[in-house]
Formats: structure tokens, sequence, C-alpha cells
């Protein structure tokens, strides 16, 4: 039931009718038949109309019902990192590894998070190696692990591993800029410039 519900509103978010989907996913919600996967759907929507006390209050209501959903500790520090709320957003993250110690979803996020602010690089980098063993093809977890070298300052690794972050997505425009930043502070400015502009 639940499965089929959030299909229903994918093909309604799809088609532009966001708010149809928000009273799809209330509606399945009204049920017995809750899920995690309803609530998560139904922050996202949320978080898509830049609705997000109402995307928090979505999750930690779904998080009453399922107090040891991994899913929606996730959710919820996904949605504080949109919101800048650095220190939440890790909190939720450490919830996760104490659900799933092998989340690498959740691995990423927190290294990933240390290395943006610069600060823990080493905890930064031994938590995306980690991720890095579980999903080894995972682009984003390439461009992160690329990112924390070169906070690091070790340009030669970090463009080794945001070059094959920028293969796997070529479409994500921060993962070109990445490049670029390490391709400029190397001295590599015709590269860097390349990869700018595949980032505009």
């Amino acid at each position: 039931y639940g499965n089929a519900r959030i299909r229903m509103g994918m093909l309604l978010r799809e088609e532009g009718k966001i708010d149809q989907a928000v009273a799809l996913m209330r509606e399945a919600l009204a049920r017995e038949k809750k899920a995690p996967n309803l609530y998560a759907y139904l922050a996202s929507l949320y978080q898509e109309k830049k609705q997000f006390p109402e995307a928090e209050a979505v999750l930690n209501e779904g998080l009453k019902d399922f107090p040891a959903s991994a899913e929606l500790y996730y959710g919820l520090g996904e949605l504080y990192g949109k919101m800048e709320r650095f220190e939440d957003s890790i909190t939720q993250m450490k919830r996760v590894l104490e659900i799933e110690p092998e989340h690498a979803e959740a691995l990423n996020f927190i290294g990933y998070s240390y290395a943006d602010q610069g600060i823990n690089l080493e905890e930064a980098e031994r938590l995306i190696r980690q991720a890095l063993t579980l999903r080894p093809d995972n682009g984003y977890i390439l461009d992160s692990m690329g990112w924390v070298y070169f906070k690091q300052n070790k340009l030669e690794q970090a463009i080794r591993y945001l070059k094959e972050a920028s293969l796997r997505i070529p479409e994500d425009p921060a993962i070109a800029e990445h490049l670029g930043d390490a391709l400029r502070k190397s001295g590599r400015i015709r590269e860097a410039l390349e990869a700018y502009r595949q980032a505009l």
C-alpha cells in the first residue's frame, strides 16, 4: 500500500501537481497502514516546496511511530543540513549510524560536512573511506573523498578522486566546481577553466 501510494505521488510530482501529491500522502498517513517511507516521501515533498518546518514536523511525527527508523533520522539530518543547522544535522546522522553502522550515505554526509566546514579532517577521511568501501562506485562519495584531500592540501589525490567523480556524474555542477578548485590551486589553470565551464 505504502509503495503504491508513493509511486502515485511520484507520478503527480512529475506532472507538477505537488499539492495533490501532498494530499495523497496525508490521506495515506491517515490510514492504519503507516510506514516510514510514507513520512519520508511526504517530507521530501514539503522540502521541494521549501516548507521546511512542515517537513520537520512530518519527520518528527514519523519518528513517534517508528523510533528506530534510520530512514527518518537520515531525512531529518538532510533537512537540518538544508536549514544550515549543522550541529543538529550531525546529531541526526549519528543516530542513523547507531541504528545502521554501515549506512554509507550517513557516513558520507558526516564526512563531507566536516570537510566542507574544514574541521575534523582526519575523522572526515576515515568516515568517507568507510563509505567508499561500502559504495566504491558512488560518484558523490568519490567527490567527498576528493574534497577532504583538497581541504588537507593533498592536491594530486584530490584531483584523482574528483576527476573520477566528475566522470561518473558529469551533470553535477558542484563536483565540477570542486575539480576546478583543486586544479586551480595546483596551478593547472587551463584544466581548471574547463572544469568551471562544465560546472556552468
